[in-house]
């Protein structure tokens, strides 16, 4: 059983099935497109340090730009084929987690089904999985590559002057306030942004699909004010959360890729006191603005995590839901008839519904269920059709209490129960 407090990604592959194990290459193959993506930036390195030496010629500037070209189309062609087999394991467990959720459908209380607001079961299989999709398919294989790229080019600049590798990563630090500025108040912002959609989305099922009933008594106005109230819901929920992220957003876009901040200030003192060669001053430069974009898709890929456990939680509660255990195959029942015996009944576990309630019918007669509103008739008679299970007592048909006997009883007799309310 996958429990919420697993991690979530562990949570998403117990879901691969056919797919397990297939993630590992569509990340190695991310991994080797992004190192080759860096072959521009090299190549320009190069030219810039045959220009300083004056051996820069248009042979040797077309191999460098052959090399930087050749470079990005096997990129691409890693990049491709790590997409295509990630989307493919991303497709696999989506359709899984759909499955899981549509075999719960058939298992848990029919009371579950009928009384959830169908939207509510739209916005779990079509909202919360699909938005599942990008996080698999591109967060998981390319954060390593994002990771990788970087510290690969980290690395030789610190290995060229340690200096420089210390001044390419100045921005860092300076965008932690940035990133600060963005995280405060996300989760709660994010929680009544992901609330509002779905309450706007279960309220445009229901004003849909009710639409004939709603024209036919001319509850227009009234139902769709419902549907616009939770539209707005949505549109302040959501301007509320990117007002409050706009500034420092734009501030971490603008800041961190801005390695020149550093590197040209500290490289330029280094090379005026003959501290460093002009070729690897220039190099210093131009291989950190390749790799600062990797680092911001890696912050970017962070933040998905978060909307990936607020999607999560909604499915691992519904499949959590217990259901209900019947046999395949039904024993002879003998008479058409219900037991009731020492019947007791609770939605929630909390407030008894029913108490101790104990009757039978009889074969071949009308069973009328008599009482004011609220007296518990239609539970009685939801409990008859297996609609929820007694939480104590137990209810027979046939001879046989009911969970032993399979949902499929379509061959069977129908029994008739009126179901009687007296006014209060």
């Amino acid at each position: 059983m996958k429990r919420k407090g697993d991690h979530p990604i562990k949570i998403l592959f117990s879901f691969a099935g056919e797919a397990k194990g297939k993630m590992t290459l569509s990340v190695i193959l991310a991994v080797i497109g992004e190192l080759f993506g860096m072959a521009p930036f090299f190549a320009v390195a190069i030219l810039a340090n045959q220009v300083y030496a004056g051996t820069a010629t248009v042979k040797v500037a077309a191999i460098a730009s052959g090399a930087a070209v050749i470079c990005v189309c096997i990129r691409a062609f890693f990049t491709l084929r790590s997409s295509l087999r990630s989307h493919g394991i991303s497709f696999t467990i989506l359709k899984n987690i759909r499955c899981a959720i549509a075999d719960k459908m058939r298992r848990v209380p029919m009371g579950v089904m009928l009384e959830t607001p169908s939207g509510n079961f739209k916005t779990l299989l079509v909202d919360n999985v699909g938005r599942l999709e990008d996080i698999i398919a591109h967060m998981i294989p390319e954060f390593p590559s994002n990771l990788a790229a970087p510290l690969a080019n980290i690395i030789l600049v610190y290995i060229l002057d340690w200096r420089m590798g210390l001044a390419a990563l100045i921005t860092v630090p300076l965008s932690v306030v940035f990133i600060i500025g963005m995280l405060r108040g996300h989760s709660e912002k994010m929680a009544v942004h992901l609330q509002a959609g779905n309450e706007m989305n279960t309220a445009l099922v229901e004003y849909v699909g009710g639409i004939q009933v709603i024209k036919a008594f001319g509850r227009n106005g009234e139902s769709f004010g419902r549907f616009s109230k939770s539209v707005n819901y949505f549109f302040n929920s959501t301007m509320a959360w990117w007002k409050q992220c706009w500034f420092w957003m734009a501030g971490f876009k603008a800041v961190l890729p801005s390695t020149i901040l550093g590197t040209l200030p500290i490289g330029a003192l280094l090379y005026l006191n003959d501290r460093i060669e002009l070729p690897i001053f220039l190099v210093c430069i131009i291989i950190p603005i390749g790799f600062i974009s990797g680092f911001m898709r890696l912050g970017f890929g962070i933040e998905q995590l978060s909307y990936l456990a607020a999607n999560l939680n909604p499915i691992l509660d519904f499949l959590a839901i217990p259901g209900q255990q019947r046999p395949k195959t039904s024993p002879s029942l003998k008479e058409r008839a219900y037991t009731f015996k020492n019947v007791n009944f609770s939605y929630d576990n909390e407030n008894k519904v029913l108490h101790d309630i104990s009757f039978s019918t009889k074969p071949g007669s009308f069973t009328a269920l008599v009482g004011p509103s609220g007296s518990g008739k239609s539970t009685i008679a939801k409990l008859m059709a297996g609609y929820w299970d007694a939480t104590s007592g137990n209810i027979e048909f046939g001879g046989y209490n009911l969970k032993d006997i399979p949902f499929d009883l379509s061959q069977q007799p129908p029994l008739q129960v009126v179901v009687c309310c007296w006014p209060s």
